[in-house]
């Protein structure tokens, strides 16, 4: 699903602060009611939604810099959840457009504030975000209840299926079998001069070089733990937490990590 595209483009801003390139791409398209440093949380949703191609399914084909507004669009659309039986209940989850009154409200009136959801916590007690013009920046929030008025749910695209490779012919990306790097992981396998136990690790790690998490020289085919470190680093990427066995973030991949990494730098992910 480009859910994942979405949430790249906000990541892509992560430590922008203000005045911002966003604030200006919205007063070009919206006029001078936006000159100045206007608040640009919502107009951050909007510019990530167009970037991402999702215009439709996040701001049913319009800008949006006032909260209320688009919260108010979801809820006609029959696609608004308030946020009153809890976290677990409400079933938010990545991609989702998170609001929030400061007050404690679930009403839409009070709304103050709005992002994208990356993840939950796994005790779900709080929700993980990409925010913008959160304390003058956009950065990654975990927030908990009281905070949350409640959640919009795009309709987002899917992407087009790509063959599965596995070693056939007419392929046009690889494919990485997520039961098999685990098992990979698992095996914690030695350095340089031992077999290596599942090849396409070294698409993994490539992708990890690429992001700046893993040493050049660990990219070698071996699930090692270097490359167990830099994975849990790029579940912490994705708005995942918990380091510990177990956690959420602990190293060992898991399938949306994996389709993201995947999506970025080519190649596909299979069960």
């Amino acid at each position: 699903m480009s859910v994942d595209a979405m949430i790249a483009a906000a990541e892509k801003w992560i430590g922008t602060g203000e005045p911002n390139a966003i604030q200006q791409w919205y007063r070009e398209r919206n006029g001078a009611d936006y000159n100045g440093n206007f608040a640009w949380c919502d107009a951050a949703v909007s510019y990530w939604a167009t970037r991402a191609d999702e215009r439709d399914a996040v701001l049913f084909g319009h800008d949006f810099a006032y909260t209320v507004a688009h919260a108010a669009r979801f809820k006609a659309a029959g696609r608004w959840h308030a946020m009153t039986d809890g976290i677990k209940a409400s079933g938010i989850r990545r991609g989702d457009v998170i609001f929030f009154d400061w007050d404690g409200s679930s009403e839409i009136a009070r709304i103050d504030h709005v992002g994208i959801v990356t993840g939950v916590s796994a005790d779900h007690r709080h929700v993980f975000t990409i925010e913008g013009n959160t304390a003058d920046v956009c950065a990654r929030r975990a927030r908990d209840v009281h905070d949350i008025a409640g959640f919009g749910r795009p309709e987002y695209k899917r992407s087009p299926k790509t063959p599965d490779t596995g070693g056939g012919t007419g392929s046009k990306r690889p494919v990485v079998s997520l039961s098999k790097l685990v098992a990979a992981f698992e095996k914690d396998a030695p350095r340089e001069g031992t077999p290596v136990s599942y090849k396409p690790t070294i698409y993994v790690e490539n992708a990890l070089v690429a992001e700046k998490l893993l040493a050049k020289q660990y990219a070698d085919g071996h699930a090692g733990s270097a490359t167990r470190s830099a994975y849990s680093l790029w579940q912490e990427r994705c708005g995942f937490h918990g380091t510990e066995p177990g956690g959420d973030a602990d190293g060992t991949p898991g399938m949306t990590t994996l389709k993201r990494l995947g999506l970025l730098h080519g190649f596909d992910v299979a069960a």
